[in-house]
């Protein structure tokens, strides 16, 4: 044999070698990242929170936010970051299930006067009447906790739920229907989910079926903190996923004194600066037990403000910018660049593919899903697909512009058609946050353009909409 071909052999034989040892090298690292613990999930959900009601903002004067902040400078802020209704239940909804409301056909928040005294109210004297909706979460609809209890997660739902039947004002516990609580759609623990959109008190006794009363005075956003805590200390040995859906800050404003003394007597920022105490609390408990690390944490609101959103206009209900874009920090620093912000709009439908991804689950499993991850934006790669949102709210409000309304943004456009005077609105958010300059007669075509995507979307949605109110 040549030395040429004893050569030839012996490279041959070298790389075949290399190459085994790289596959081998690489199955050895698989099996190490398969057998690590998929990461803990902390979600806050806050509650009527206005895109201007934390303090890095740096919109409004004596608000005290200091924990929300620090988590914004350890995370990505995300400052087009949208709630998929202007109003809580069809967020919340949409939030666990990674569908629209529209699809869900929860538009609007389910009442607790009651769906009959409610929609006669708001019919009065309109031209259209409120469309159909869903006064329940169907069990049906498969939620985030059920997809992360196939990987083993430990799930738990503190706080608000509202998505358990109307009329629970006239309970004495906030229980219409217990067959559509948390603990019934993949949580293992509820404390404080019912049908109630607000508390009946924000100091014990609560009257709420779901959470035991504390001492006489104990506050209840004080109080589901520390449930808060107990769940992750009871499940800090394998992974979980907590929804700390807190009831604050929506009405009523109750504080304690002592809070409001530092507030210069302002209610509102009282229930602000006793939200951010407790977001304080989970993250130090997370810190105490060494979990930060492996912990993924989540801050977000339901809707837009009650009281002013400025820059934005409008406000809760309205499908104005100040009526649906909300606070969102995306806090991982141990993976995600701390202090990083991130302008590409996102919605509550993110969030299920987003969680899915980040436990290594397969989004194939679970096509009803309407949202995207947020996966690449978090990791500051370019491969995030474009694409519209929506947003369908055939609902009346009272003393709110652009209520029954339908919307939909497309990169820096923004339309509105508003389904009562049949009027169209078109914004460039980059140039015009503010929405002051309808652009429909400006850019004729953009407006056809865009209304036809939002009809093709309500179609393809089968979305309900308002009738001649006769």
């Amino acid at each position: 044999m040549s030395h040429f071909k004893k050569s030839r052999i012996k490279i041959l034989g070298y790389i075949l070698g290399l190459s085994i040892y790289s596959l081998c090298i690489s199955a050895y690292a698989q099996k190490q990242n398969e057998s690590q613990n998929p990461p803990n999930i902390v979600f806050i959900l806050a509650d009527d929170l206005g895109y201007s009601d934390v303090g890095y903002m740096k919109q409004r004067k004596d608000i005290l936010t200091p924990n929300i902040d620090a988590l914004a400078q350890q995370g990505m802020v995300f400052t087009n970051a949208y709630a998929s209704c202007p109003v809580c239940s069809p967020t919340r909804a949409s939030l666990i299930t990674g569908k629209y409301p529209a699809t869900l056909k929860i538009t609007c928040h389910i009442p607790g006067a009651g769906m009959e005294t409610y929609i006669s109210k708001l019919n009065k004297g309109q031209k259209l009447k409120e469309a159909f909706f869903l006064d329940h979460l169907p069990t049906e609809e498969v939620t985030i906790a059920e997809a992360l209890k196939t990987k083993g997660y430990a799930t738990g739902f503190i706080g608000k739920w509202h998505l358990a039947g109307e009329g629970s004002i006239y309970t004495k516990d906030g229980i219409v229907n217990a067959a559509y609580h948390p603990d019934k759609q993949g949580f293992d623990v509820n404390i404080g989910g019912c049908a109630y959109g607000q508390p009946k008190s924000y100091f014990s006794p609560y009257g709420n079926g779901t959470i035991k009363d504390g001492p006489i005075g104990e506050y209840l956003t004080d109080r589901l903190g520390e449930e808060a805590i107990k769940f992750i200390e009871n499940n800090k040995d394998h992974p979980f996923f907590l929804d700390f859906s807190t009831y604050a800050v929506h009405t009523p404003l109750q504080v304690p004194e002592e809070e409001l003394k530092k507030i210069n007597g302002n209610k509102y920022f009282a229930l602000i600066s006793k939200l951010d105490q407790n977001v304080g609390k989970v993250i130090s408990k997370l810190k105490e037990l060494d979990l930060i690390k492996n912990t993924i944490v989540i801050f977000y609101s339901d809707n837009g403000g009650v009281w002013g959103n400025p820059p934005l206009r409008g406000d809760k209900g309205s499908l104005y910018e100040g009526g649906i874009r909300v606070p969102l920090i995306v806090s991982w620093p141990e993976y995600y660049q701390p202090g990083s912000t991130c302008d590409t709009a996102v919605s509550t439908v993110d969030f299920f593919p987003t969680l899915l991804e980040l436990a290594n689950i397969s989004s194939k499993n679970y096509p009803q899903l309407e949202g995207k991850s947020l996966i690449p934006l978090l990791e500051q790669k370019k491969n995030f697909p474009e694409r519209d949102l929506y947003w369908h709210f055939p609902h009346h409000r009272e003393n709110t512009p652009l209520c029954m309304s339908a919307a939909i943004r497309s990169g820096d456009w923004k339309l509105i058609e508003e389904f009562e005077t049949k009027n169209i609105y078109l914004f460039n958010l980059k140039k015009d946050v503010a929405e002051q300059n309808n652009l429909s007669a400006t850019y004729p075509e953009k407006a056809k353009m865009l209304l036809e995507k939002l009809h093709k979307w309500q179609n393809k949605v089968g979305a309900e909409m308002p009738q001649p109110n006769i």
